[in-house]
């Protein structure tokens, strides 16, 4: 089963895949969603900060940007995925790859046949998600 929904924060919700996918630009800088590239989304008014969770055969994926869907899609929709240990590199940091996002999705979605059912409400998520803010994706 898929359920999608956009829950609304008065603060910025960091999920598993911030961390790997927009990068501090001034590390001395103080919190900023334009300190960030590519940038963090930013406030609704009235709402808050939009996340965006799917249920997905009892895992729940949580997305606070357009950017953070799109790599998922790239990433889970490739036939074979990479290793974390590659991914983790891009990202020139310290964390290893066991701490990145991939490395801690539940192995009983990774097959290729349960990410193949997944893309459809990643795609429709990200559309979803740039409603939000009056875009097209």
């Amino acid at each position: 089963m898929k359920n999608i929904e956009i829950t609304y924060s008065d603060n910025y919700p960091e999920t598993p895949m911030t961390f790997w996918v927009h990068h501090k630009i001034d590390r001395e800088a103080g919190f900023d969603v334009a300190n960030f590239d590519p940038p963090l989304s930013g406030v609704i008014g009235g709402k808050g900060y939009p996340l965006l969770r799917i249920q997905f055969m009892g895992v729940e994926l949580m997305f606070s940007s357009i950017a953070e869907i799109e790599q998922a899609i790239e990433i889970l929709g490739a036939k074979n995925l990479p290793t974390t240990f590659s991914l983790s590199q891009k990202r020139n940091t310290t964390v290893g790859p066991n701490g990145h996002w991939l490395s801690r999705l539940p192995a009983r979605i990774k097959p290729w046949k349960k990410r193949e059912r997944l893309l459809p409400s990643l795609y429709k998520s990200k559309e979803l998600f740039g409603s939000v803010y009056g875009q097209k994706c």
